[in-house]
């Protein structure tokens, strides 16, 4: 296969290489299993590929630019090693050959698991598996290095937080980000204690050094701080003062304010997040308006309880005149009421003035007020509200 065949046909590098695998071995004795790409010892900036068969293995060596695009650099024979290692990664996997005179080093990329079946089903050599756990296996932490391990634990907290945010209510915001918030408090002081005495924040830990604890807590100050710059919404929270409804609003202001709430508010929903805002706010709004209802109930019957307390103290206090009447006429000293039934205001000042005045309860009423035409005893007559209250007489409520 030439250049020419490569560029027209615009094939892939894997796709080439297959070909002039395949073509290899056509007049092989050997069983082509598969083929995959590979790294010769450590890594090169050349491309290899790998064709696994029945007795061994052909490395090749890739270039796009050559006459011919593949060649073979090695032939391993199964039988000339003794045993092989194996360190199984999520994208690679290592295979140490040891044999009697030489050692190899090949990685094979993605079909790592097929090789070593390959190896352990048509070769007697010593198949030994690297146990290790699951995440070492995940990138950023197959080398163990602190650092890496580091940069590579806050980009996939990151990705995750930004998944969560999209799966989860907008009603749990506020609460993961108090408790983000109580975490980064503690992880600050766990750190600074950690410096001094690594072994009281690390009690889970088989080596408890500075080290470990500056990369463990700086993680957790990262990710509380990660948390809380992703849940935020970016809008305040708080309620201005100015903008609270005082418990004396009537309900006819508050309703109002709830049709210009509802109005603005389907202009601009168009997200969930939208919509779980303006329910918590309608919710809001019906309580404000259900606590102005129960204010304005609760004055009226103040009102009404201190009416029925006026009365009260009026019916009393004619009874006892009435009592004081009784007692007087027996006795034969006789003296009328200062209001005799048959006199009218007129009659009975000489000025101008209808402030009439209860002796006993000694509150006084004004025309048109709620008592004035009930009041028919024990009168007392003033030519204005200031004379009445300078005789130490107080205002009726209604």
């Amino acid at each position: 296969m030439s250049k020419t065949r490569y560029k027209n046909q615009k094939e892939s590098n894997e796709a080439i290489a297959k070909a002039y695998i395949k073509n290899d071995y056509t007049n092989s004795q050997n069983k082509l299993l598969l083929v995959s790409k590979a790294n010769y010892g450590k890594t090169h900036s050349k491309v290899y590929y790998s064709s696994v068969d029945d007795k061994g293995m052909n490395l090749y060596g890739f270039s796009k630019n050559a006459e011919r695009n593949l060649m073979l650099v090695e032939r391993y024979e199964w039988s000339d090693f003794s045993s092989v290692t194996i360190d199984h990664n999520i994208a690679k996997s290592v295979f140490t050959f040891v044999g009697h005179d030489k050692n190899r080093d090949i990685t094979i990329e993605v079909k790592g698991k097929k090789v070593e079946q390959v190896i352990r089903n048509h070769s007697s050599m010593e198949v030994n598996v690297v146990k290790r756990p699951v995440w070492t296996k995940v990138l950023g932490y197959r080398s163990q290095t602190s650092w890496k391990m580091f940069v590579a634990s806050t980009v996939y907290t990151l990705i995750l937080l930004f998944i969560l945010k999209a799966l989860l209510p907008t009603s749990t915001h506020n609460f993961i980000m108090v408790l983000a918030s109580l975490v980064l408090f503690l992880s600050i002081i766990g750190l600074l204690i950690g410096l001094i005495k690594p072994k009281w924040v690390l009690p889970k830990f088989k080596v408890k050094t500075r080290k470990r604890v500056l990369f463990s807590y700086l993680y957790l100050i990262l990710s509380c701080f990660f948390i809380v710059g992703v849940f935020s919404d970016g809008e305040s929270t708080s309620t201005p003062a100015s903008t609270q409804v005082s418990s004396s609003q009537n309900s006819v202001t508050v309703a109002s304010e709830k049709d210009d709430a509802d109005s603005s508010k389907q202009k601009v929903e168009k997200t969930d997040s939208d919509k779980d805002k303006a329910v918590k706010e309608e919710k809001k709004q019906k309580a404000e308006e259900q606590t102005a209802k129960e204010e304005a109930k609760r004055k009226a019957e103040e009102q009404a309880a201190q009416e029925e307390a006026e009365r009260k103290a009026q019916q009393q206090a004619a009874s006892q005149q009435a009592t004081t009447s009784s007692s007087t006429s027996s006795s034969g000293n006789y003296k009328p009421f200062e209001n005799d039934p048959s006199d009218d205001q007129q009659s009975n000042m000489s000025c101008s003035g209808q402030i009439k005045g209860n002796k006993n309860s000694k509150i006084y009423h004004v025309p048109g007020g709620a008592y004035y035409d009930r009041t028919q005893d024990n009168i007392v007559w003033f030519c204005s509200e200031a004379d009445a209250q300078a005789a130490g007489y107080r205002k009726s409520q209604r």
